[in-house]
């Protein structure tokens, strides 16, 4: 916790193989950190697949439902641009913070 924010930091691949540990590590977060604004910093991916994008929607989608924040932090071009594509950036909060607290 940072701040009265969780702060979840992803790194590595989120591609089909990784999806049920990413799954599990969300709905663990959210178990560990009832009614608390969450960040996702992928800025240290180096990859994000659709799957994953997938998995990350339901989980601001699930926070959504319960009147709570989710911002995501990416400054890397390429997968804000998937964010982009896909309409992700529509629904969730997207940053481009390089130097991010979180």
């Amino acid at each position: 916790m940072n701040e009265g924010v969780a702060v979840l930091r992803l790194s590595g691949e989120v591609t089909l193989s990784t999806l049920p540990h990413l799954s599990d590590m969300l709905n663990k977060a959210t178990q560990d950190h009832p009614n608390t604004p969450f960040v996702v910093n992928v800025n240290d991916l180096t990859m994000l697949d659709d799957p994953g994008i997938g998995i990350l929607m339901g989980f601001a989608g699930k926070l959504r439902t319960s009147n709570i924040s989710c911002v995501v932090v990416c400054s890397q071009a390429g997968i804000r641009s998937r964010l982009a594509t896909t309409g992700f950036d529509l629904a969730v909060s997207v940053i481009d913070d390089t130097n991010s607290k979180y």
